[in-house]
């Protein structure tokens, strides 16, 4: 924020009247975008409708915390006395370029599919030979392979699962059994370990929070499993990991 004292023409020659107006442009598109969104009436007050918006959409606190310091630059042009016609503060052009950002991410928010790109799926079935998952991970370095018994998803295979299927044959003193099927060896995951298939529509915010807390108990998830419409039976278009939140996180910057 600067003073009007300081001059007439902002950073990077971006005139004072023009960085107010959009300012005051973005943060109107984003308070009225967030009452039709909450369907709430012009009474709600900006910070709670904030805290609404962010927690239904899971976005990041970040984001709540720019916004409330969004609304006490607008309120203090909108409401502090002006000088000779115009506002003692202001907001600096890269100030402007924030909201503007925050307010296409609210418009349009990025989907994860969108972030991450499609990508061809390896998958295992239920009564292949674990020799089969073992090639994918010793090729690829996949940690989470989905099974699909047919067209319909029964299940991810973790290498946790098949350290402990590993375990559990030298125990035995059985040695390796490479024919052993996918099917049993899924067997020794354990209930944490567990994906969900999502809608290729879900959001980057939404992704997030699902891997971060969308397991029982609100504990983590191994993976999401993008489909077209989030359906068990449909093919598999993005398996999203650990691995890939950092790019997610990446998508929602702002400044």
């Amino acid at each position: 924020m600067r003073t009007h004292s300081q001059g007439n023409i902002g950073f990077q020659g971006v005139k004072v009247e023009h960085a107010v107006q959009r300012f005051i442009a973005a943060f109107n598109e984003i308070e009225s975008y967030f009452r039709a969104a909450l369907v709430v009436d012009e009474h709600v007050e900006f910070g709670k409708l904030v805290r609404e918006y962010v927690a239904t959409r899971h976005l990041p606190l970040r984001h709540q915390d720019a916004l409330l310091a969004f609304a006490r630059l607008r309120n203090a042009i909108s409401h502090e006395p002006y000088r000779n016609g115009r506002p003692i503060a202001y907001p600096r052009p890269d100030v402007v370029e924030q909201i503007e950002q925050l307010r296409d991410l609210c418009f349009k928010p990025p989907t994860a599919l969108s972030v991450l790109g499609q990508r061809e799926v390896c998958s295992v079935a239920p009564g292949q030979p674990i020799s089969a998952a073992l090639e994918y991970v010793s090729l690829y370095d996949y940690s989470q392979l989905p099974v699909y018994d047919g067209d319909s998803y029964v299940g991810i295979l973790t290498t946790n699962a098949i350290a402990r299927w590993l375990a559990a044959q030298f125990a035995a003193a059985e040695g390796l059994a490479e024919a052993e099927t996918v099917g049993h060896v899924l067997d020794f995951a354990e209930q944490h370990e567990s994906a969900k298939p999502v809608a290729r529509s879900i959001t980057t915010a939404d992704a997030i929070h699902r891997l971060s807390k969308g397991g029982q108990e609100g504990k983590p998830l191994t993976a999401l499993i993008i489909t077209q419409s989030g359906k068990s039976t449909e093919k598999p278009l993005r398996v999203v990991v650990d691995d890939d939140l950092p790019a997610l996180v990446s998508a929602l910057e702002i400044g």
